[in-house]
């Protein structure tokens, strides 16, 4: 397909879909989903949407790695009644 009908193309189809990802983030559906899918087609063509889909990736890695690297419980959960758990009395017949 020739550049600028490929442009015209990726640009109308990105926009629209970037604007359904708008649209979805107040109505029922995946919206930041289909806002990246529309930026991605985007960024086929123009150099602006592939600098903003670098600048998502990398603060989407330290949203990531923000949540993977916080502290995991310790096996000592503060919400298991440790008296239940270490009983060795027989549970009483009532």
């Amino acid at each position: 397909m020739p550049t600028p009908i490929r442009r015209i193309l990726a640009a109308s189809v990105g926009m629209t879909t970037l604007l359904v990802g708008v649209a979805l983030l107040v109505l029922p559906g995946p919206g930041l989903v289909v806002m990246l899918l529309g930026l991605a087609i985007l960024a086929t063509e123009f150099t602006w949407a592939k600098h903003s889909m670098h600048r998502v990736k990398h603060h989407g890695n330290r949203i990531t790695r923000g949540i993977t690297r916080r502290k995991k419980p310790d096996s000592k959960s503060p919400d298991i009644d440790q008296d239940e758990t270490t009983s060795n009395e027989e549970p009483s017949d009532r």
